[in-house]
């Protein structure tokens, strides 16, 4: 019994994380900035140089393996910015997600790359200069209140962040 439930919890359970998709929070037109160009590398360094050293922007991580038998599928786990009232780059902020060191010091991120990051994939979409650290921060809101992607807690609008602390 004992050897089961240690198999169980190794094979599935540090693997279950909480899921919510609210069709209405997806479908929500209205954000700070009209439309993104998205792009994504595997989690690692060996794609580093397609990641932008001069832009700010907005970036995801997801859990996403495509091969020639699975369906299209990809499962956000969490939203963030680069250039929060400055100019630091999607480069930058990614090569700190890169550092064991910096990983340690957030639990929540920590086990989300140790534990998905075969199969993890960093999406970035570099924002104009003319796009406002106010514009990035509302858009940061907007996608974490709709997507509400469980390794991000804090930047969610204040409604939404409420009632999720609900079920948590």
């Amino acid at each position: 019994m004992i050897d089961f439930a240690n198999e169980a919890t190794e094979e599935i359970a540090k693997y279950t994380v909480p899921v919510t998709l609210s069709p209405d929070k997806m479908m929500a037109n209205e954000h700070a900035i009209e439309a993104l160009a998205w792009d994504s590398i595997s989690y690692g360094d060996e794609e580093l140089e397609k990641v932008p050293a001069d832009k700010r922007g907005i970036y995801a991580f997801a859990i996403c393996r495509n091969n020639a038998v699975l369906p299209p599928h990809g499962y956000v786990l969490y939203i963030g910015i680069a250039g929060r009232d400055s100019e630091r780059s999607l480069r930058d902020r990614y090569k700190e997600y890169l550092n064991a060191r910096k990983v340690k010091k957030r639990a929540r991120i920590a086990r989300m790359i140790g534990t998905w990051h075969q199969v993890l994939r960093f999406y970035f979409a570099p924002i104009d200069d003319d796009i406002s650290s106010n514009d990035l921060q509302a858009l940061e809101k907007q996608l974490n209140t709709a997507l509400m992607p469980p390794f991000s807690e804090g930047d969610l609008e204040a409604d939404t962040k409420q009632k999720r602390r609900a079920f948590r």
